[in-house]
C-alpha cells in the first residue's frame, strides 16, 4: 500500500522525467494522435493528472489506442495483461470521515471539515498491453482538425472573450481582460503541424489564462515568484485538454523551452503541484467547454 507521500512522488517523479527527456519544444504528452484516455471497462474518461500520465505512456510505448483499465478489469472481462508488462499509475481520492481528532487513515490531511480527500493509486494498462482481447474500434476524436474546426470557432465566440489581432506575440493581458493574438495568416505549418492545428492550439493556450480570473484561480503563498510558472503549466494542460476534445492536435508553442526550466524546479519544489495544476486546468477547460451550451 502506498502512502500519500508515495503517490504524490510517483506521479511527479513520472512527470518530471518526461520533461527533463522530451526536448526543448516537446510537449511530453502529445503523441501522433491525441485523444482522450478513457476506461475501457466504465467508458469514462480520465480527468485531470490520469489524462497526462496516460498521455505520455501511450506516447513512449506507442500505443495506438487510449483504451485503459486496471488488471481486475481486464480479467473480469476475459483479457489477460502479457506477462512482463507494466501498469501506468493513475490516481484516485478516497473520502474518509474526521472522527474526533483522530482520522482512520495515516494519509489523511484535515483540511475541509470533516470528511478528508486521501490520495490513492491504481495501476491500469492499455488495449495494446493484453492477450486474448479484441479491441473495439480505436476511438477516434469527436471531431476532425479541418479548418476551420467549427466547435472550436463557436468556444471562441461564446467565451465573449476580446480577442485582438495585431503583433507577432500572443499573451492575455489581465489589466484590459483581452487576447491578443498575431493575425491568423501569421501562423504557418511545420513538420509536425498544419496553420489551422497551431492557431488553434495558441487561442486556446491564452483563453485558459483567461478563464483564470473567471474562476478565481490563485496559487497564493504556496508556490510563491513560481506562481507565473504555474500558471503557464495550467495554461498548457488546458490547451491540451481542450485540443483532444475538439480534435485538434496541439502544437507546442514556440516559447515553449522557456517555461520548461521553471516548471521542473516548481515541479521538484512541491510534490503535489503538478496535481494542482492539472486540477485546475480540468476546471478551465471544463469551464470553456460548457460555454456554447
Amino acid at each position: 500500500m502506498h502512502t500519500k507521500r508515495d503517490t504524490y512522488q510517483i506521479i511527479t517523479d513520472t512527470i518530471l522525467q518526461a520533461l527533463e527527456t522530451c526536448g526543448p519544444c516537446e510537449r511530453p504528452w502529445v503523441g501522433p494522435s491525441l485523444t482522450m484516455p478513457v476506461n475501457a471497462v466504465s467508458g469514462h474518461e480520465y480527468r485531470g493528472t490520469n489524462v497526462v500520465m496516460l498521455w505520455v505512456a501511450a506516447n513512449e510505448a506507442g500505443y495506438a489506442e487510449n483504451q485503459w483499465a486496471t488488471f481486475k478489469q481486464w480479467s473480469e472481462n476475459g483479457a489477460s495483461v502479457r506477462k512482463g508488462e507494466k501498469g501506468t499509475p493513475v490516481i484516485w481520492f478516497k473520502m474518509l470521515e474526521r472522527q474526533g481528532d483522530e482520522v482512520g487513515d495515516i494519509d489523511a490531511e484535515d483540511e475541509n471539515g470533516r470528511r478528508i480527500p486521501c490520495a490513492r493509486l491504481s495501476w491500469v494498462f492499455n488495449v495494446a498491453q493484453l492477450d486474448g482481447y479484441q479491441p473495439e474500434k480505436a476511438r477516434a476524436p469527436e471531431h476532425n482538425q479541418v479548418s476551420p474546426i467549427e466547435t472550436a470557432d463557436a468556444l471562441i465566440t461564446a467565451s465573449g472573450a476580446k480577442i485582438r489581432h495585431e503583433g507577432a506575440n500572443a499573451f492575455y493581458r489581465p489589466s484590459t481582460d483581452e487576447i491578443v493574438l498575431p493575425p491568423q495568416h501569421l501562423f504557418t505549418g511545420t513538420s509536425t503541424s498544419s496553420a489551422t492545428e497551431a492557431f488553434y492550439g495558441v487561442v486556446l493556450h491564452e483563453l485558459t489564462h483567461w478563464s483564470g480570473p473567471r474562476l478565481k484561480r490563485e496559487f497564493g503563498k504556496r508556490f510563491g515568484d513560481d506562481a507565473y510558472a504555474a500558471e503557464e503549466l495550467v495554461a498548457e494542460l488546458g490547451a491540451a485538454f481542450l485540443c483532444a476534445r475538439l480534435g485538434v492536435s496541439a502544437e507546442p508553442r514556440a516559447d515553449h523551452a522557456k517555461y520548461l526550466a521553471s516548471w521542473i524546479k516548481i515541479l521538484k519544489g512541491d510534490r503535489k503541484a503538478f496535481i494542482t495544476a492539472a486540477s485546475k486546468a480540468s476546471e478551465a477547460s471544463d469551464y470553456l467547454l460548457a460555454l456554447p451550451d
